[in-house]
């Protein structure tokens, strides 16, 4: 490789200094060139001899006086391949990275190329496990292909030049007073320990830290470009501000409407219980509750009222209660961002609104978030981890983002969510607490017991309808991003200052979790307003610290199917919003901080105008449709209930009356919806759980696994990754609500799901199951399962094998195949019963 980059090299360090020139502006000859000229001529020959000491003496001296000349390129080129021969690889990746902003094509296309040659593609290691054998539902002609992920490997830091030598990012440690001290570099977190596991590889397979390949990410470096600003944006079109606030009222009406079914179902079903007890054992104290059978509309629409009307001082005291919440002074604003506080005062200004009340969260995660019913009583609240991490101008663009939701007025309606959502999500949490507590002062088994099963039950059913109450306002929870995002780039001409706000946003909160060895309560619970979804900071903020961002964000801005796989995430794809960001940057002519503008897909070939039946069947061949199999299933039922109903039609009019009852019979709509949702369910099971052969188990690095723009959720890669398991310890995370592998290139979600489903994972002893992977949390690990690539990494379980032997098994694929069957059977038994 040496030789081939010395022969590269020599057929630029060729070039005559008229076709130099093309590089730099021409200078007047003095002495001081001359002698560059003559170093220069020195160092190349020495460099081609051999002589690496004196060429890179004599070639740096150039590079100090004739920079920015073309000399001083030439001396630049020659120095990498200098410092590559003598193991100076470091110093030859920054020249090099230095060599890619020259705007000369042809020293940018040599820089690219040597840069990648410096860093090859790192091999995913290989490990053997113990034969497992993965769940395949039918031995059906249809072969589940292998796939690999094809990442081009961790390319080192792109070690731009920055500004004024700081990124704005800090470690997490608590200080006694807030101060301003932002360092240059972000190194990675040293890598979890290694689990030591036994009987489970040979000697032949074991490869020591310091021999592996992956050693390379330790070069990495996250820097900044810190590109510029513009001082007075040209104005973008504007925005569509009617529609949106439409959208956002049908989305609180759903949310209202979704509320009263659910209550309405828990009061029906908590009498119906109580009247079975009743019957049971005759006592008073079971005679159902005569309240519960009335109509639950007016007391949901009077709840609803009370939370918008008091949702600032209501979110107030919740945040006081669990965060310790306190006023932000001004002079503690100004003294960390004196933008974000002319921006404060012009915005509002303009604007004709009273200045937002400021509140400081005394937490090291760095967020940022608005709430209120109306802009009188509207609030920001940002943590003290948000302003010791980020720069001045960057936090003056997250206030501005605030500011875009207070006067888009979507605030509002999402204050009232979050205070809906909190409701259940309090529950849960509180239930998983204070039972640990309670079952610690009792001494007796059987009510310890007791009190275990009753809250599994209540804690569990509380967190399902937290998730449920999100989804009616997922939709403009991504929309209000993206409007937020472009007012705050116009409100103060910065978008390259948002896009490292953002990205330092995520890089702080996967810190957070790293440093927690949890997700915390608030982080998941105030997930809707954050700037950042929590789900997309744990992996992308992670992986971060050990690629290029424009490397693992490439799936984000390029995968072809990328919005149907947002739709259950409150947040849109980062990758997308920084895109949009670096577009804004492009239309003012700055530079981007990152090049995601024209990252993307590239434009397909013109085919003509397809005919409905080819669109349908290019669809039906696609891997979009075998994703979503099952939903796509329930519309092809109904045109199989159409076609059932013509029969019975053309029958009914004939003298063939056996079939006549076809014609219009609704059971036969009904139970063809969850037969169609079974059928789909069936076809893509084979695809979702291929085997998992251990010689053929890939151990990808986290940014390799980002940098495959084309993969899918569908596209499951049997994988076994080590490293240590983080998450909530007790009842709340026996369903594994948050169960993260820290791994060595970043952190990973992981998805589990008992072989006896969820009871199984609140009462194992009614099963004889003794390990949860809740009991392993805080050892180090090895999680073997289906990798999924969606608008999140994470990894569908087979088995958490821990350092002691500890294993917990998981059953996806098993469940999956349960599900599928008794919905065939549900509808099936809806056909039987026919029409009442």
């Amino acid at each position: 490789m040496l030789e081939q980059l010395s022969i590269d090299q020599q057929s630029y360090l060729r070039k005559d200094a008229s076709e130099s020139t093309v590089m730099a502006p021409p200078t007047n000859p003095n002495p001081a060139d001359s002698s560059a000229k003559q170093s220069l001529e020195a160092g190349l020959a020495a460099l081609k001899q051999q002589d690496y000491p004196t060429a890179i003496a004599l070639l740096e001296s150039v590079t100090q006086t004739a920079a920015n000349q073309p000399s001083g390129i030439r001396a630049q080129m020659g120095l990498v391949a200098a410092y590559k021969a003598t193991g100076n690889v470091k110093e030859a990746i920054a020249l090099c990275t230095s060599l890619t902003k020259i705007p000369n094509t042809q020293i940018k296309t040599w820089a690219d190329r040597t840069l990648t040659e410096l860093t090859p593609p790192l091999p995913p290691k290989p490990a053997e496990t113990p034969p497992k054998t993965g769940f395949v539902a039918f031995n059906s002609a249809t072969e589940s292909a292998k796939k690999t992920v094809k990442g081009d490997g961790l390319r080192p830091a792109s070690l731009r030049p920055t500004a004024d030598q700081k990124t704005g990012f800090s470690t997490l440690e608590p200080t006694a007073t807030p101060g301003n001290t932002k360092l240059t570099h972000i190194s990675p977190p040293p890598p979890p320990p290694k689990p030591a596991i036994s009987t489970e590889t040979t000697p032949d397979t074991e490869t020591s830290d310091e021999n592996s390949p992956r050693s390379s990410t330790d070069t990495y470096q996250l820097t900044w470009r810190e590109a510029a600003r513009v001082k007075s944006p040209r104005p973008l079109k504007p925005l569509k501000l009617l529609e949106f606030r439409i959208e956002a009222f049908a989305s609180a009406i759903a949310l209202f409407f979704l509320a009263r079914f659910i209550l309405q179902f828990l009061l029906t079903n908590t009498n119906s219980l109580l009247v079975q007890l009743y019957i049971f054992t005759r006592l008073p104290i079971f005679a159902p509750i005569q309240l519960f059978y009335r109509d639950p509309t007016p007391f949901v629409q009077m709840v609803f009222g009370l939370l918008l009307a008091s949702s600032p001082w209501l979110i107030d005291a919740l945040l006081k209660l669990f965060c310790g919440i306190e006023t932000l002074r001004g002079s503690v604003l100004s003294k960390h961002s004196k933008e974000a506080s002319r921006v404060l005062r012009s915005y509002c200004t303009k604007q004709n609104m009273p200045v937002p009340l400021l509140k400081l969260l005394p937490l090291n995660v760095p967020v940022a978030f608005s709430y209120g019913c109306l802009p009188r009583f509207a609030r920001i609240a940002v943590s003290r981890g948000l302003l010791e991490q980020l720069t001045d101008d960057e936090i003056a663009t997250i206030f501005a983002r605030e500011l875009g939701h207070i006067s888009h007025w979507d605030f509002a309606p999402m204050s009232l969510a979050l205070l809906v959502i909190q409701i259940p999500y309090l529950i849960y949490w509180q239930v998983a607490h204070w039972q640990e507590r309670l079952c610690d002062l009792m001494t007796i088994e059987f009510l310890r017991s007791a009190v275990k099963f009753v809250a599994a039950a209540i804690s569990a059913i509380s967190y399902g309808i937290y998730k449920l109450f999100r989804w009616p306002m997922l939709w403009v929870s991504r929309r209000r991003v993206y409007f937020s995002d472009r007012t705050a780039a116009e409100i103060t001409g910065n978008p390259n200052g948002l896009t490292r706000a953002l990205s330092k946003i995520a890089i702080g909160i996967a810190a957070n979790i790293e440093q927690q060895k949890q997700t915390s309560f608030f982080l998941e619970s105030f997930d809707l307003l954050l700037p950042v979804g929590v789900g997309q900071a744990v992996t992308l903020g992670s992986a971060a610290l050990h690629a290029p961002l424009e490397q693992i964000l490439l799936w984000d801005v390029s995968n072809q199917e990328r919005n149907w796989l947002t739709v259950n995430r409150a947040h849109p794809l980062l990758g997308e919003r920084l895109k949009l960001l670096a577009l804004y940057a492009q239309f003012w002519q700055l530079e981007t901080e990152l090049d995601l503008a024209n990252a993307g897909v590239q434009e397909q070939p013109r085919k003509g105008k397809l005919s409905p039946f080819k669109s349908i069947v290019e669809f039906k061949d696609s891997k979009l449709f075998l994703q979503g199999a099952p939903f796509f299933g329930i519309p092809m039922s109904l045109a199989i209930v159409g076609l059932l109903w013509l029969i019975g039609g053309i029958f009914s009019r004939t003298s063939i009356w056996q079939l006549d009852w076809l014609w219009g019979d609704r059971s036969i709509l009904w139970g063809c919806l969850p037969i169609g949702f079974s059928i789909g369910t069936l076809m893509r099971i084979n695809y979702l759980f291929p085997d998992i052969i251990p010689r053929e188990t890939a151990s990808p690095s986290l940014p390799e696994i980002l940098s495959n723009p084309e993969s899918l959720p569908l596209d499951a890669e049997p994988v076994r990754l080590e490293g240590q398991l983080l998450g909530r310890s007790g009842m709340s995370n026996w369903l594994g609500q948050d169960l993260i592998l820290q791994t060595a290139t970043g952190l990973v979600r992981l998805h589990y799901v008992s072989r006896f489903g969820y009871i199984g994972s609140l009462w194992p002893f009614l099963f004889k199951e003794t390990t949860r992977p809740s009991d392993l949390i805080g050892t180090s690990v090895v999680a073997t399962g289906w990798l999924r690539r969606g608008a999140t990494v994470a990894i569908d379980l087979e088995s958490l094998r821990s350092q002691g032997g500890r294993v917990s098994d998981s059953g996806h694929p098993i469940w999956s195949a349960i599900l599928a069957f008794a919905a065939a059977i549900w509808g099936a038994y809806i056909i039987i019963q026919g029409p009442r």
